[in-house]
């Protein structure tokens, strides 16, 4: 199995020029999530023939029993996130982000993280070989998002900002050439934000602390997934490279995990509201 993804998250199918049924699958995915945006793995199917309504229709009644958030918040919780010294306000200023873009910034990561995370716990029940006795729906949320900037493609990002996002996103990736996971690209607004991450997460990733806590969470997902198996649609049958990319994306550290890992230290580390 491949450590890096099987899709390009850069050059995956972007949400704004997706049509026909490509679009109403991507809108239903949103509402049912309450989410702004997708991140890359709905994407990344939608370039792999029919992928993306198989896998859709295997996982929403997954999403629809309002399991994956509670397993989110378990699997959060015990993975030891590692997590630098609370960021001061001050330096934030220094760096010229203001209260106002620092909301901005919490909306972006708290909504990858909730999509991230959400799609880890409940894709891992797609693949996942075993179903535990069924569990009761319970309540599924609809959070309220803040003002959300555009994803900016590769070619409206300078190279300087460009470097910044490269070497962030080698935090727990197989090499610093890694695909970039999209979440890094929205924070590209603030390039100076950017070096404050590398700043303080570069210490993380030398001494394991960030792979450790990504190896965590896998098991810990693992497990949730088996919890929700049996809320999956049976009936879907997907295909090789579907199966795969799920099995890989849910299973290996350096893919969803490890920014699951990063993106709820990366919350805990900015400064409160």
């Amino acid at each position: 199995m491949s450590e890096d993804f099987s899709y390009d998250p850069v050059t995956a199918v972007d949400e704004a020029t997706a049509t026909g049924a490509t679009a109403k699958i991507f809108a239903d995915i949103r509402e049912t999530m309450g989410l702004p945006i997708l991140t890359s793995i709905w994407r990344g199917l939608a370039s792999m023939d029919d992928s993306l309504g198989a896998v859709w229709s295997a996982a929403k009644p997954i999403y629809l029993s309002g399991h994956p958030e509670t397993a989110l918040a378990r699997v959060v919780e015990q993975s030891d996130l590692p997590v630098p010294e609370l960021l001061p306000p001050t330096l934030l200023a220094c760096a010229g982000i203001d209260i106002s873009q620092l909301e901005a910034i919490r909306t972006i990561v708290d909504a990858y993280n909730r999509s991230n995370g959400m799609n880890l716990v409940a894709l891992a029940a797609v693949v996942s070989p075993q179903a535990d006795a069924r569990e009761e729906a319970c309540p599924v949320t609809t959070p309220k998002w803040g003002a959300f900037p555009a994803l900016m493609a590769r070619d409206a990002i300078d190279d300087d900002t460009w470097e910044l996002i490269r070497h962030v996103n080698a935090f727990g990736a197989p090499s610093i050439d890694a695909h970039v996971a999209t979440l890094w690209r929205h924070l590209g607004h603030w390039p100076n934000l950017l070096a404050l991450i590398y700043c303080a997460f570069a210490p993380l990733h030398a001494d394991g602390s960030i792979s450790a806590a990504t190896d965590r969470m896998i098991k810990l997902t693992r497990q949730e997934g088996a919890r929700m198996a049996h809320w999956r649609n049976e009936d879907v049958v997907l295909s090789e490279q579907a199966r795969n990319t799920l099995i890989g994306y849910v299973s290996t550290p350096t893919q969803v995990a490890r920014m699951v890992t990063i993106g709820h230290a990366i919350a805990r580390w900015l400064p409160r509201r």
